[in-house]
C-alpha cells in the first residue's frame, strides 16, 4: 500500500475559508459597533431639548414670575447644563453652539424673564432661545443620521464581500471537493456493482485527502477484479448446492415459528401459503379452515398477500367445487377434521417426490398446530365452564335460598293484612315485586352459569340452541352463519348464546310464530346478529315481565360493547339486532 502526503489538505483549506469569512464578520461587527456607541445618548439628548422648550414656553406663561415660578427657573437652568445634553453637545463637536445657547439664556433669556411684568414683554427672547435649541436638536439628528448612514454603508460592503468570498468558497469546493467526490462515488458503485473498469483520475499536483483515496480505490479495484473471478466460480458452486438443501429446512423451520407466532391466524397461514407457492409450483394455493369439523362451513385463506382474506364463511354446496387439476390435502388428526389445502397445477406437471414431502410435512405442521389451538380452547372453555358452575352452585346455595326466605316471610306478613296499616301493605308489596324482580335475574344470571359449550367455538354451541328452540316450537328455526373461524372467543360466544336463547325464549312465550330466523353477518370488522320471527310483534310499551328479557339483552350487548335494537317487523314479528366490533369486543 502506498504513502500519500498531504501538502496542503482539503480540511486546511475548508478552515482558512472560514476563517476568512469570520474575520471579515467580526471587523464588520467591530466598525459597526463604533458607530452605533458614538449615537447612544443622542436620544436623550434631543428628548432633553424637547424639554428645554416646553419649559420655556410654561416659564414665559407663568410671567411675572413669582417664588414658585422661580424653582421652574432652577429645573429649566439643571436641565441645560445636564450630564446627557453636555455629553452629546461634546462627542458631535456642537460645543460653540451650546455655549452660545448657554450664554443666551444666561446673558438674555433670564433677566428678561425676571424682570418682564408680562408674557409679551419676554416672548421675543423664549422664541429666539426656542430657535437656538432646534438648531441644536437639528444638528444632533443629522449628525446621527450621518453616522446610522455610514453604519449601513459599512455593512453593505463587507456583506458584499463576503457574498463574494462565499462565491470563490463554493467555486473551490466544487473543483477541489465535490466533482473529486462525485467521481470517487461513482467508482465506489460501480464496484459495489461487481464493475472494476472505472479508475480515479491522478493528479500529481493535488496532494489531499481526495487525490489519495482515489489512488486507494484504483490499487483496490485491480485486487477485487482478480480475486472476484476466483471467488464467484466457488459460490456458483456451493450456492446451487445448498440452496436446494436450505430452502426446505429453512421453509419448515420459518412455517413452524410461523404457525406458533403471536400474529392472527389467518396472517399466519397465508404468509406460509405464499412461501410454500414461491418454491413448488402450485398455483392458485389456498387453505379451507373448517368451523365445525365437518366442513359443512369454512373460511377459505388465499396465498395471495395482496388479496385480504374473505371475512364471510362459505357452505360448500352439493355440486363438485373443485377444478379437474385440483390436488386436496386434508388437514385432520385421529379425532377431527380441521379442513383441507388446495392446490393447482399444470395438466403436464406433477410434484416431484420432494416437494410432494415437504407439502405432507408442512400439512402435519399446520394439523398439529389447529389440533393444539384445538385442546388449548377447549381446555380454556372447560375451566371457563367450571368456574361459572362453581359460581351458579354457591349463588344458588346463598343468594337464592335468601331471596325465597324474605319471599316467605313477606307472603306471611301480607296474610295477615288486618294487623298491618295500608301503607305498611303497600311498602310489602313493593318489596315482593323487588324481591320478584331480583330473583329473576339472578335465576338468569344462574342459566347463563349454567350454560355448557360442549365445543369450542361459536357454531356448534348454536346449533345446539338451534336444534333445542326448533324442537320446542315445533318448526324448525333457520339459522344463517356467515362469521369468519376463529374469530369469536369463549367469553364472547357465552354472550352471544345467551341473548340468542333470551331473543328465542321471548318467541316461544309470547310471539305465537311459526317462522324463525336466526343470521350471523360480518361487514367491515362489524359483527351483526339479527334474531327475527313473524309473530305478534313487540309491544311499544313492554310488560315489566317481557321489560326484563329487553334489559337483559340489552346489557349482555354492552358486555360485548355493542348495541341492541329491537323494532317491529314490516311484515308482522320482532327483529332483534345485536351489533359489536370483533376488535373491541
Amino acid at each position: 500500500m502506498p504513502t500519500f502526503h498531504l501538502r496542503f489538505s482539503i480540511i486546511n483549506q475548508v478552515i482558512g475559508l472560514m476563517l476568512l469569512i469570520a474575520v471579515l464578520g467580526i471587523i464588520c461587527m467591530t466598525i459597526s459597533n463604533r458607530m452605533i456607541i458614538s449615537v447612544q445618548g443622542n436620544a436623550h439628548a434631543i428628548n432633553k431639548s424637547g424639554s428645554l422648550r416646553m419649559q420655556s414656553y410654561r416659564l414665559l406663561s407663568l410671567v411675572p414670575l413669582n417664588g414658585y415660578s422661580k424653582e421652574y427657573l432652577d429645573v429649566l437652568e439643571s436641565d441645560l447644563s445636564s450630564r446627557e445634553l453636555t455629553q452629546v453637545v461634546k462627542s458631535e463637536e456642537l460645543t460653540t453652539q451650546f455655549s452660545e445657547l448657554n450664554n443666551y439664556w444666561l446673558k438674555t433669556l433670564y433677566p428678561a424673564l425676571n424682570k418682564a411684568t408680562s408674557p409679551n414683554d419676554a416672548r421675543y427672547e423664549v422664541i429666539t432661545f426656542v430657535s437656538m435649541l432646534d438648531d441644536l436638536v437639528h444638528d444632533i439628528d443629522e449628525k446621527t443620521e450621518r453616522k446610522m448612514t455610514y453604519v449601513a454603508m459599512t455593512q453593505i460592503i463587507f456583506i458584499g464581500l463576503v457574498f463574494l468570498l462565499l462565491i470563490i468558497t463554493i467555486w473551490h469546493l466544487r473543483r477541489k471537493i465535490y466533482y473529486p467526490w462525485i467521481k470517487l462515488l461513482t467508482m465506489a458503485n460501480a464496484i459495489g456493482q461487481k464493475d472494476f473498469s472505472q479508475r480515479y483520475p491522478s493528479h500529481n499536483n493535488r496532494q489531499d485527502e481526495l487525490n489519495a483515496l482515489g489512488m486507494t480505490l484504483n490499487q483496490m479495484s485491480d485486487e477485487l477484479a482478480q480475486s472476484y473471478h476466483q471467488l464467484e466460480l466457488r459460490v456458483t458452486e456451493k450456492t446451487a448446492d445448498l440452496r436446494q438443501k436450505n430452502q426446505v429446512l429453512s421453509f419448515l423451520y420459518q412455517s413452524n415459528q410461523i404457525l406458533h407466532s403471536a400474529t392472527p391466524l389467518d396472517e399466519r397461514l397465508s404468509h406460509i401459503l405464499g412461501k410454500l407457492q414461491k418454491i413448488t409450483i402450485l398455483k392458485n394455493l389456498s387453505l379451507r379452515l373448517y368451523e365445525d369439523h365437518t366442513g359443512k362451513y369454512f373460511h377459505e385463506i388465499s396465498c395471495n398477500l395482496d388479496n385480504i382474506p374473505s371475512e364471510t364463511l362459505s357452505s360448500i354446496p352439493n355440486n363438485n367445487i373443485l377444478h379437474p387439476k385440483t390436488l386436496l390435502w386434508e388437514l385432520s388428526d385421529n379425532i377431527h377434521r380441521y379442513g383441507i389445502i388446495v392446490a393447482e397445477i399444470e395438466a403436464n406437471e406433477s410434484l416431484s417426490d420432494e416437494q410432494n414431502n415437504l407439502v405432507l410435512m408442512l400439512v402435519k405442521q399446520i394439523s398439529g398446530m389447529l389440533a393444539m389451538e384445538h385442546q388449548i380452547e377447549q381446555q380454556q372453555q372447560l375451566l371457563i365452564m367450571d368456574e361459572r358452575s362453581s359460581i351458579a352452585r354457591e349463588l344458588h346455595d346463598s343468594i337464592a335460598q335468601s331471596l325465597s326466605c324474605l319471599k316467605m316471610q313477606i307472603s306471611y306478613l301480607q296474610m295477615q293484612p288486618e294487623s298491618l296499616p295500608e301503607k305498611h301493605q303497600q311498602l310489602l308489596s313493593e318489596m315482593r315485586n323487588e324481591i320478584n324482580t331480583a330473583y329473576s335475574q339472578l335465576r338468569e344470571l344462574l342459566t347463563t352459569f349454567r350454560l355448557k359449550l360442549t365445543e369450542p367455538g361459536l357454531l356448534p354451541a348454536l346449533e345446539n340452541t338451534i336444534n333445542e328452540f326448533s324442537q320446542k316450537m315445533g318448526f324448525e328455526v333457520l339459522l344463517n352463519y356467515h362469521l369468519p373461524a376463529k374469530s369469536i372467543s369463549p367469553h364472547q360466544s357465552i354472550h352471544i348464546i345467551q341473548i340468542i336463547r333470551e331473543a328465542l325464549s321471548n318467541i316461544l312465550k309470547h310471539a305465537h310464530a311459526n317462522w324463525a330466523q336466526v343470521s350471523l353477518h360480518l361487514h367491515s370488522g362489524i359483527a351483526t346478529i339479527t334474531i327475527e320471527d313473524n309473530g305478534e310483534g313487540i309491544e311499544l310499551t313492554p310488560n315489566k315481565q317481557n321489560h326484563y328479557g329487553l334489559i337483559i339483552m340489552r346489557e349482555r350487548a354492552l358486555s360485548l360493547n355493542g348495541t341492541c335494537e329491537i323494532i317491529r317487523r314490516e311484515q308482522g314479528g320482532t327483529i332483534v339486532k345485536i351489533t359489536f366490533s370483533l376488535s373491541v369486543a
